[in-house]
């Protein structure tokens, strides 16, 4: 049977609590991007850090009419969550109200609350479309203690040497990279050093949170390969941490972590590592990392229904007890209900990113062979695969995601792509996304920020395509019929 794009707004999977919204084309993502009707009239769901889920919504707005609040509407899974992130951006919260399990804040209109919603975004802390809904329906709170238990459980042989109880479960992977960058200054501002260097083009959300840092600089070294411009930077003695993504996203580059990790040793600064991009079944990076971070809402959660994140602290490091304290204190921790629909998929992780490993090599081999294909990127190819092999567990694969660089109009080939057309990966559906356009649209809509991404080694009209566990000859003809001949 062969595969379709689904509808504009359509969800995967299509469940009320879908992480992913589909944009058939271009003109589809572009509208997404500038907030127009004709697009967010038909968006119920999506990623729910950039779509505030229907549910979400409509409990925001019933509480606010119990409460008798006005304003801009945020609600969060904390009170600290909302004073915290009202005081960083200089929001102005005119309620702050339990509801039930979750905080609803009320701020005024304006430049303060957009700001506000942006550090939502980035930290991921809002509440879930399921605890909405059972709030809606006036269902009692959950107990996730023995689903906690067994994500622990299903975690820790990725996670060697972590006790399970020191496995922390965030409410999104956004949210335990926010409380992890939080471990490290906790122990390394008292020092003086405020500094982070990011190493590589990192997800769009990682570097808003360094460029919204009040008093921290961000070195940005664009190279994974770049381990001099790092030890200059961490000879000053200012730098509290390095950021790198293993691989990072899209470029799925790989820097050499055992030569990192000493110059990190030599110079007391933290590594803290993200192998989102792969999984934490496809990578093993915890001897070489301070702090680990990742999504768990791809791979762990392959269904595309649950928002989730997982930190670790190394426990053999310097700092670990001050840092995994800190780290307790800051992060969101994952809610009940969300435990359990975790907990559901969980078991599967390792299964489902070999076999989406495997159908992603199968098609990048194809891609690369076809005459409409500059380059097709995995992380397991091109200038740093020894760097990814490295770490690559055995047996395992590459992950999901592979990037196409086209020859002719990437426009063309997204729209007549019959497969899956939204962010996120490694889910079950084969998904595709004009990466830069969606993470990046400010940059890739002007000459000079198009300059710039290519400039950092990226096309800005990249396709990012995260491959599913369709049949792989169905993911195939799905893309010859969409290729030019």
């Amino acid at each position: 049977m062969p595969l379709l794009s689904p509808a504009l707004g359509a969800t995967l999977p299509d469940s009320p609590h879908a992480t992913v919204v589909c944009l058939p084309t271009l003109d589809d993502v572009i509208a997404y991007e500038r907030k127009e009707a004709r697009v967010w009239s038909l968006i119920r769901a999506g990623y729910p850090r950039f779509v505030r889920n229907e549910l979400v919504a409509r409990a925001a707005q019933e509480a606010a009419r119990r409460l008798g609040r006005a304003g801009e509407l945020f609600p969060l899974v904390s009170a600290e969550s909302a004073r915290r992130l009202a005081a960083h951006v200089g929001a102005e919260l005119t309620s702050l109200d339990a509801v039930g399990d979750w905080w609803l804040a009320a701020t005024p209109a304006g430049d303060a609350a957009l700001r506000l919603a942006k550090m939502v975004q980035h930290t991921g802390t809002l509440i879930s479309s399921r605890q909405a809904e059972a709030w809606l329906a006036g269902e009692a709170p959950a107990d996730g203690a023995a689903a906690a238990t067994s994500i622990r459980a299903a975690l820790a042989p990725l996670l060697a040497g972590v006790p399970p109880a020191d496995i922390l479960l965030a409410v999104a992977g956004m949210n335990a990279v926010a409380a992890g960058l939080a471990a490290v200054e906790a122990v390394q501002r008292p020092r003086g050093r405020a500094d982070w260097i990011q190493l590589g083009w990192l997800y769009v959300d990682s570097t808003r949170l360094f460029e919204k840092a009040r008093d921290a600089r961000r070195h940005f070294v664009p190279d994974v390969r770049d381990l001099a411009a790092v030890e200059r930077l961490l000879a000053t003695g200012a730098v509290a941490g390095v950021l790198t993504e293993i691989p990072n996203n899209p470029q799925l580059e790989t820097a050499d972590l055992p030569a990192l990790r000493a110059l990190c040793d030599k110079h007391g600064a933290k590594l803290l590592l993200d192998p989102s991009s792969v999984g934490l079944a496809s990578v093993d990076v915890m001897a070489y990392a301070d702090v680990l971070v990742s999504s768990l809402t791809k791979y762990a959660a392959s269904e595309g229904d649950v928002m989730a994140g997982v930190l670790a602290i190394a426990p053999h490091r310097a700092d670990a007890a001050a840092m995994l304290a800190a780290a307790r204190a800051r992060l969101a921790p994952l809610h009940p209900l969300d435990l359990h629909a975790l907990a559901a998929q969980v078991g599967r992780l390792e299964e489902v990113t070999r076999r989406l490993s495997a159908n992603a090599a199968e098609l990048a081999r194809r891609l690369a062979a076809h005459p409409a294909v500059v380059r097709v990127r995995t992380a397991d190819q091109g200038p740093t695969a020894a760097n990814y092999l490295r770490v690559r567990r055995p047996g395992a694969g590459a992950g999901a995601l592979i990037t196409i660089e086209l020859r002719g109009d990437m426009r063309a080939v997204y729209d007549r792509l019959a497969v899956g057309k939204g962010p996120s990966f490694g889910l079950r559906y084969t998904l595709a996304a004009p990466f830069l356009w969606l993470a990046h649209f400010d940059e890739v809509t002007t000459e000079q920020g198009r300059a710039g991404l290519r400039a950092a080694g990226l096309d800005p009209d990249l396709l990012r395509v995260s491959v599913g566990l369709e049949p792989v000859e169905e993911i195939w003809a799905a893309f010859v019929a969409a290729l030019p001949k």
